[in-house]
């Protein structure tokens, strides 16, 4: 996280930012520097950091004056603010808390404290966004719950009602019909719930990560569905692919979910292709996962990674909406992310960012 971390230090004394930013840089922090609140309002607008380091007293605006503009502000309002300053006036560090800065270090400052400091802010900055998204994700996740699950519920709670008409009036044929039906909807609902659950699991393992040959784990996977369905003419076209660093188990279930869905929106191919390929990133290990398949109406594509939603017919294509969403949080896990792209009757690609 600390390699990662951005921190902006404001104070109107270029050999303080200096110093300062040469103890943050010695510990792997990137470090953006601002002589007065105007430059660092700027430098904000154009990328917010991780934290920032202010000094109060300056010309011009002023560093209590600058930490209630940053406050006040829904883009910056949660960054962590540390006041650096030589004020000794309970008043005015007073103030500086109630204009929501979280802590304050007195200059000159120790560099053990310094870091200690900053590191400890840093990582409740980032608990809160951890949070922040976990609960995001499961208000989203018990609302897609109670909208699918409902549905099959209420078609069992009607067909209950009509079972208990067609008893009383001694019709045993349409009676055991509507049973029958009410057991194949009984069977869907525990299969949903039994999916769910294997989600929710998956969603709290903590990876484990290992330098993955993406070419062994692909041609693993490929061999592992095609003996399952020997009869089928389906190819797999292979480029050179990076190696990623990600949980061995995780990244299996990712490729299982994307192979499986390949080999299931093809079936209808006499010449079904997969073509797994690498895409040249600065940042990102970025691998192609595209198919000659049904593919899908792009103006739905932000559907595919939903818990249970499906853009094909159960007649069609069978399926339980899980293993795309699963690939979306598995990615996620890793720091990454997953993007979808299609066109009806012209098959799928899926493209997935893993960090370098």
């Amino acid at each position: 996280m600390f390699e990662k971390a951005e921190i902006l230090i404001v104070d109107d004394m270029p050999e303080h930012i200096a110093f300062a930013g040469s103890i943050l840089r010695n510990e792997g922090f990137r470090v953006l520097g601002a002589t007065n609140a105007q430059s660092a309002l700027k430098l904000m607008e154009k990328s917010q950091p991780h934290l920032i380091l202010l000094d109060i007293k300056m010309e011009g605006m002023d560093g209590l004056e600058l930490c209630r503009q940053i406050k006040s502000s829904e883009q910056t309002m949660e960054i962590p603010v540390i006041f650096m300053t030589s004020e000794s006036d309970p008043a005015v560090i007073k103030q500086g808390f109630e204009l929501g800065c979280c802590d304050y270090v007195v200059k000159p400052f120790t560099k053990e404290e310094f870091l200690a400091r900053v590191k400890t802010h840093l990582e409740i900055y980032q608990k809160r966004r951890e949070l922040e998204a976990a609960n995001n994700e499961l208000s989203l996740f018990c609302s897609a719950i109670s909208h699918d699950l409902r549905s099959p519920l209420n078609v069992t709670q009607m067909l209950a009602d009509t079972l208990k008409k067609e008893i009383l009036s001694g019709n045993t044929e349409d009676a055991l019909k509507i049973a029958s039906m009410i057991e194949g909807k009984t069977s869907k609902l525990i299969t949903m719930i039994e999916r769910l659950l294997s989600f929710s699991k998956m969603c709290s393992i903590e990876p484990e990560y290992e330098i993955l040959d993406m070419n062994a784990l692909i041609r693993d996977i490929f061999d592992e569905c095609k003996s399952a369905e020997p009869q089928r003419n389906i190819t797999l076209i292979e480029g050179s692919l990076p190696q990623v660093q990600g949980d061995d188990v995780l990244v299996r279930m990712l490729i299982k979910n994307l192979m499986t869905n390949a080999f299931k929106f093809t079936r209808y191919r006499q010449n079904a292709v997969i073509t797994v390929s690498s895409v040249p990133n600065e940042n990102f290990a970025v691998i192609s996962f595209k198919d000659n398949g049904a593919g899908f109406d792009m103006a739905y594509a932000d559907k595919l990674f939903g818990v249970f939603q499906r853009l094909h017919l159960d007649e069609e294509y069978e399926g339980s909406g899980i293993g795309l969403a699963t690939a979306d949080r598995i990615i996620k896990r890793h720091g990454g992310r997953i993007e979808a792209h299609g066109e009806v009757d012209k098959g799928a690609e899926f493209v997935l960012y893993f960090p370098k």
